[in-house]
């Protein structure tokens, strides 16, 4: 890959981002079901918990209890900081509770598999988005 193509994949990637916002922004503001909910429910649910309460099925087989996701507010703002949580969700932040950099339910889903293609990571990136606007929905008052 050419740096003109890093530069072609970095221009698709916020481009991306830009499309989910709009989407997501429509969707909440027609009183959908949140595009998030599905991706949040098959990836973080059996930890988490389907309330982001961190009270998932599989909690209790983990060293460090899942974090309770509707918090996240209190302790990194509202807002939610959204390239700092990507961190931990993509892997590139370590999460203790883990034992690994990634979150092992997903394995490979939000790297862009292997190798790693343009499509993929922009799968990837829009579904930790959406995720994201969702769980800022959750966030406690």
């Amino acid at each position: 890959m050419t740096i003109d193509d890093r530069g072609n994949v970095a221009r698709r990637i916020r481009l991306a981002g830009i499309g989910v916002s709009i989407v997501l922004g429509a969707a909440a503001a027609s009183g959908a079901d949140h595009p998030g909910k599905a991706p949040y429910e098959q990836y973080c649910a059996s930890c988490h918990g389907v309330d982001a309460d961190g009270k998932g099925p599989v909690a209790s087989e983990l060293k460090v209890p899942p974090a309770d996701l509707r918090q996240l507010g209190r302790k990194y703002g509202n807002p939610l900081p959204v390239p700092k949580l990507r961190e931990f969700i993509d892997g590139r932040g370590m999460v203790r509770g883990h034992g690994t950099s990634e979150m092992p339910v997903w394995g490979e889903a939000f790297k862009g598999g292997a190798p790693a293609t343009p499509r993929a990571e922009l799968f990837g990136r829009g579904t930790i988005l959406s995720i994201l606007d969702y769980l800022q929905t959750l966030q406690a008052k």
